[in-house]
């Protein structure tokens, strides 16, 4: 349990902005307002994180696809350089910084399409979810194949390969859900994030 004042002092504000500030995080669902107690930080339950990774799978799958067929990205350097630093972050295990990192990648690629409420939603979702559970795969195969996907994912897109770039976003989006469940669930048969062939 988190003290409104105590953060408040923290951050040497009143309590009236803090309180604000958590209302609104309340509305997004990463908090819980337990009345003249404080506020506790939400963990979303499993069902949560599979809505989320569903959702997040029919957008972004075909947003993948479509700037791809339609060229939208002309000049992939600062992505690739974005891809370098999630790895590299991940690499040392600083969560922060690769959270923010990662989340700058996903949503520089989709801005391609010019559409300021597929950003919004795929950033309140990733909000939602922030990657649980990342410190327990620090140097892990799972996190290490996840990081790499981002190379691989602007690999296809560069190379016009629509299709390929779809299917590796899915199996990337599978990953996530893995390091949140503690599994890889691209592992699975009965994954539904499992790409064809």
């Amino acid at each position: 349990m988190h003290s409104i004042g105590a953060i408040a002092e923290r951050l040497n504000v009143s309590i009236t902005p803090v309180r604000e500030a958590l209302h609104d995080l309340a509305k997004e669902g990463l908090i819980e307002i337990k009345r003249n107690r404080g506020f506790v930080v939400r963990k979303p339950s499993n069902k949560e994180l599979d809505d989320i990774v569903q959702i997040r799978a029919m957008l972004e799958v075909s947003s993948v696809r479509e700037i791809t067929e339609r060229s939208l990205i002309s000049d992939f350097s600062a992505l690739r350089k974005l891809s370098r630093k999630t790895e590299a972050f991940a690499a040392a295990g600083e969560w922060e910084e690769f959270v923010a990192t990662d989340r700058e990648f996903h949503l520089s690629i989709l801005s391609a399409l010019g559409n300021e409420k597929l950003l919004d939603i795929i950033g309140t979702l990733r909000d939602q979810s922030r990657l649980l559970g990342l410190d327990k795969f620090a140097g892990t195969d799972l996190l290490e194949r996840s990081t790499k996907e981002h190379a691989l994912l602007l690999d296809a897109m560069e190379g016009g390969e629509s299709e390929r770039a779809a299917d590796i976003m899915t199996s990337h989006l599978g990953h996530v859900r893995g390091i949140w469940a503690g599994r890889d669930e691209t592992d699975s048969k009965d994954s539904p994030y499992t790409p064809a062939g």
